[in-house]
């Protein structure tokens, strides 16, 4: 991957752009790209791209960004990968083409050329990329469906300003720092900004799948080049028992991780005791039997006896049995409170400066490409949210209810018996509360008084043309996979990762694999064994033996502190929480009372001092993730405001 940006002008009637902000910007994205930078400038000076580029294949100097179409009408920059690059290189130069180097951002701009704006449904991969066609004075700026590669955006009637970063737009604007209200909102009760909001005030994020179209004449249209739903189109007719489509997500798997690993640079794994990192390094063993493969597991210091939790004890023996090499990273406390000021926006998850760690072990290592499971769960069902919501609404699989007894009690209760929208499946689904009566309990008037979730969920459902009723297991998923997916899991792995320059690679993450899954019969999906993502282990099991296959624990942090939760708070968690709240009281306890957010009066004073209390008097290592991401906003505030 790589950091682009740029600035285009759009009205006749401004002044030239200003470069010194171009600097600001391409300072800001350089870590992105360690290995080249390039710029193009439009003829009239209107238009200014930017790239810093980290070079996963053809490191020649001729093979450097920006690229450009055979005639040289149409340039292109681009962070990401076209995985499917050889096959349309192969199409484009029996039409004519010709290419001068193996950048897939050369294969963008001859591809544009051929097909217009049509070409975004032809490249498969992981992008935000540009593409200008100098002599129609036009051009486009897009987002993979996934949303892997971020792309922000500030526009007004005069220019656009993008990048792969918020900061960097914010940096180079000039504009004050302004909070957007409704995203601080949705950050606080959901985790992550919904509608291409952020945390600015005036900088969006281009949504997954859209792309951005703009003409000199002012025009500016934001538009969608997939439909969310293309899975009801799958064809399967020829997988015609379970056996079919074990073999059939098998092989789709096996094409990814090949995919996903063409380039120049040594690979890496973020390894887990989990499932769906064991699968992935099973399979780069048996693609390249010989080659040599480092993994990175993270883990945390006991703050009692110092001794390292975690799960290495079942990845020493995952890797032993692959051949693969693996290095435990140590995350410290400090490491945790540093990572909630120093990125473009607050941390949405307690555990992402594991990413940092891991991501300055592998760049130690001279490991600069890394795969990673991120996006198994959204699609084998690995949550338990959402089977307890398919038990809930399904008759056929009310045996699930042995297994998520409390989640279904949950449910009931709070819900009591009102879903019937696919609002109240998003907005109760994962943390099984009512997040609107959370938002009045949080916040004062000035954040209230703006749409409720459930009205944002409303409209979102109506732009991605969900229909009611469709199957509930589909819409669960598709939610998960098209709003929380980019911007709560994938965002973490992309800023952290690329802040050290490393690049993630996401072999689940395909459009391919994805249509399959949705399209596969739920009965294959869930089985009266209640065993999780069975699926997926029917899959793995052609690689993986029975006794490396581990009942992996929740990695990530309870949003209900009660029983049900009991068994996942051992070692790795307890020593992480304990870490952050027991050694950070104070810092804690001082920046969320009485941070310069407060001036702001977002947060409702009494609130907070009850959240604090509550945790002061939690004698084990229990907490609310809502006192974790306003800590997070407060101090990412305060190191803005101070910078």
């Amino acid at each position: 991957m790589c950091g682009i940006g740029g600035v285009i002008n759009l009205s006749k009637n401004t002044s030239k752009l200003k470069f010194k902000n171009i600097s600001i910007l391409k300072k800001l994205i350089s870590r992105r790209g360690p290995d080249n930078n390039g710029n193009w400038i439009s003829k009239e000076k209107d238009v200014v791209l930017t790239i810093q580029r980290l070079a996963t294949q053809d490191k020649r100097i001729i093979a450097n960004q920006p690229c450009y179409s055979t005639d040289k009408t149409i340039v292109a920059i681009m962070n990401g990968e076209i995985y499917n690059q050889i096959k349309l290189r192969k199409f484009l130069t029996e039409k004519g083409y010709k290419f001068i180097s193996y950048n897939d951002t050369e294969v963008v701009a001859n591809a544009y050329h051929y097909w217009g704006i049509k070409f975004l449904n032809k490249i498969q991969g992981q992008f935000a990329l540009v593409v200008y066609d100098l002599n129609k004075k036009k051009g486009i700026i897009a987002r993979d469906e996934h949303g892997i590669c971020p792309l922000f955006f500030l526009k007004d009637n005069k220019k656009i300003m993008f990048s792969s970063t918020a900061d960097s737009i914010f940096y180079q604007s000039n504009i004050k720092l302004k909070i957007n209200k409704k995203a601080l909102s949705e950050y606080i009760v959901g985790g992550c900004a919904l509608e291409g909001r952020t945390i600015y005030k005036n900088i969006k994020y281009l949504e997954p799948g859209n792309y951005l179209e703009f003409t000199s004449s002012l025009k500016i249209k934001e538009k969608r080049f997939v439909n969310v739903t293309d899975f009801l189109n799958y064809d399967t007719s020829s997988l015609k028992s379970k056996d079919g489509y074990i073999n059939k997500i098998y092989n789709t798997l096996k094409n990814n991780v090949k995919y996903s690993i063409h380039g120049d640079k040594t690979v890496g794994i973020y390894l887990s005791s989990g499932l769906d990192s064991a699968l992935i390094l099973a399979l780069y063993r048996y693609l390249y039997p010989n080659s040599k493969i480092k993994t990175f597991t993270a883990s945390f210091e006991n703050i009692k006896n110092k001794k390292l939790t975690g799960e290495q004890n079942e990845v020493k023996k995952i890797c032993n049995y692959f051949n693969a090499s693996n290095k435990i990273v140590r995350v410290k406390s400090k490491d945790l409170i540093k990572s909630l000021g120093e990125f473009s926006q607050p941390p949405c998850d307690i555990l992402e400066a594991t990413y940092t760690a891991l991501a300055k072990e592998a760049k130690k290592s001279n490991v600069e490409v890394i795969l990673s499971g991120e996006g198994s769960d959204e699609m084998f069902f690995g949550y338990d949210h959402n089977l307890a919501l398919i038990s809930y609404f399904k008759k056929e699989f009310k045996f699930l209810n042995k297994k998520f007894k409390f989640r279904n009690k949950l449910i009931n209760n709070s819900a009591k018996k009102k879903f019937n929208k696919i609002e109240d499946l998003f907005l109760f689904g994962g943390a099984n509360i009512d997040l609107d009566k959370n938002r009045k309990e949080i916040f004062n008037n000035s954040i209230t008084k703006t749409d409720s979730l459930k009205k944002t969920i409303s409209k979102m459902i109506k732009k991605y043309n969900f229909k009611n009723p469709i199957d509930v297991d589909k819409i669960i998923v598709l939610l998960d996979y098209h709003i929380k997916l980019p911007e709560l899991l994938l965002r973490r792995a992309d800023y952290h990762g690329m802040h050290e320059g490393v690049e993630m690679r996401f072999p689940f993450l395909n459009k391919n694999l994805k249509d399959l899954l949705y399209a596969t019969p739920l009965k294959y999906k869930i089985d009266k064994s209640l065993i999780a993502k069975n699926l997926l282990r029917k899959v793995a099991s052609k690689l993986i033996p029975n006794h490396l296959m581990f009942e992996k624990l929740p990695f990530g942090v309870p949003g209900v502190t009660n029983e049900y939760f009991k068994k996942s708070q051992i070692k790795f968690k307890e020593a992480a929480f304990k870490n952050i709240f027991n050694s950070n009281f104070k810092h804690m306890k001082k920046t969320v009372l009485y941070g310069l957010h407060s001036r702001l009066k977002f947060f409702k004073k009494d609130f907070l001092k009850k959240l604090i209390k509550k945790q002061e008097n939690n004698k084990n290592c229990k907490f609310d993730t809502t006192l974790w991401r306003i800590w997070s906003f407060a101090t990412w505030y305060n190191n803005k405001v101070k910078n």
